[in-house]
């Protein structure tokens, strides 16, 4: 690693802020894609509650203006600050975690996961994604500052905090965001430095245990694993005739016919599906190259961060979004388990696209950061073996010196 001197600084300072023009832009794209299937998935259920044709798309477009001024006020909070509030972020999400499971969470289904608040509901697992993504970024940084986590001093301590988040995830139950919480905690801790044995010799005893419990403990697991596994998972089944009823162009909006009876949570988890009928193998490539530009932009400010930790946290939050949207398409084409999970920025739900939101607004936070002159590069772990220097933003020339 190299010191930056003060041209490097500039220049990567413009850099980021084109990589955060990109990534804003695939973000809202993103968004308008979802408010459109929306709209074009929902009015059936909306008239059949007897409600208004459009009220899907409706609350989802007053949900998003929520979810853009949270965006605009913490891009504006340096985004340091919150490295000093590791603490109260990691507490203040085991809380709402906690909070939950009493008389004050909503039970549906025979699982505790909403607070019911009125006009939107909250769910807690997806407040802890935004805490836990700031803890765990700012506890690499603190225990292990050059990037090497011992594993008594550092990786078991750090591992029993975020077991404990994923822990009370699981119990709600909820196994599906309890795996993508550890799945995406686990990618941020390789990134920040930890070593790849020294995961394995923790987890590896563990996720075999937790996955054998939830499958002996929970009936509907063990039927959708072993349904799914027969080839007779019905959300599993409809989904994929969903897609593949589309053909390469799509039936057109508002003319796919899986939401009108057979498609379960045809605007919420299985929304993938109704992109694939109603606009063809062209809208779900599309779909699925714009998040390819979300992950590509998040790994690029990331491996280009002013410090470590803004480094730690972008790579956090991109992967909380590449790995829920591979999980979602995942299920809905059937290659994992029939789970409802949600399609980032996409689907139907005010507290994801809120808490999305919001973690846009800490990497653009990051993009406005002020690279330090003499600061070593961000880079660490994985982000370490590939790092491109911002080329085409030449570092200003010194008077006088030859061109």
């Amino acid at each position: 690693m190299t010191d930056l001197t003060r041209e490097e600084a500039i220049a990567e300072r413009g850099y980021l802020a084109w990589q955060r023009t990109k990534l804003l832009m695939a973000v809202f794209a993103l968004t308008g894609f979802g408010l459109v299937m929306v709209y074009s998935a929902s009015p059936i259920r909306a008239a059949r509650g007897g409600g208004w044709e459009i009220a899907y798309a409706h609350n989802q477009l007053w949900r998003l203006g929520i979810a853009v001024v949270a965006m605009s006020l913490l891009s504006m909070v340096p985004y340091r600050w919150w490295q000093k509030l590791w603490l109260p972020a990691l507490f203040g999400g085991y809380a709402i975690l906690g909070l939950v499971l009493t008389p004050l969470g909503t039970r549906v289904n025979g699982a505790n996961r909403w607070f019911r608040t009125g006009a939107m509901n909250v769910q807690p697992s997806e407040v802890a994604k935004f805490t836990l993504v700031i803890a765990v970024s700012a506890i690499l940084v603190t225990m292990a500052p050059e990037g090497k986590p011992r594993l008594f001093r550092h990786v078991i301590p750090l591992c029993i905090l975020v077991g404990v988040a994923v822990f009370l995830v699981a119990i709600e139950p909820d196994f599906g965001t309890a795996a993508l919480i550890g799945a995406a905690l686990t990618a941020l801790m390789l990134a920040g430095g930890v070593r790849v044995w020294q995961l394995s010799l923790l987890l590896l005893p563990v996720i075999p245990a937790a996955a054998w419990y939830g499958y002996t403990k929970f009936d509907h697991i063990s039927r959708r694993i072993e349904d799914w596994m027969a080839g007779e998972a019905f959300h599993t089944n409809v989904s994929k005739l969903a897609i593949g009823s589309g053909g390469i162009w799509g039936m057109g909006l508002g003319q796919g016919p899986a939401k009108l009876d057979y498609l379960p949570e045809a605007h919420t988890d299985f929304i993938f599906a109704m992109v694939g009928q109603e606009t063809g193998l062209i809208g779900t490539l599309s779909l699925i190259t714009l998040f390819v530009i979300v992950i590509w932009q998040g790994l690029a400010i990331a491996r280009n961060a002013p410090d470590r930790f803004g480094a730690l946290l972008t790579f956090g939050v991109t992967a909380f979004i590449g790995g829920q949207a591979a999980f979602n398409m995942g299920v809905v084409t059937g290659v994992l388990p029939p789970k409802g999970i949600s399609l980032p920025f996409v689907s139907f739900g005010g507290s994801g696209l809120v808490v999305f939101y919001s973690m846009i607004g800490l990497v653009v936070s990051v993009t406005r950061g002020t690279a330090i002159p003499g600061a070593r590069s961000a880079a660490t772990g994985l982000m370490a073996k590939y790092r491109p220097r911002p080329a085409f933003y030449d570092p200003p020339q010194a008077e006088g010196a030859s061109v």
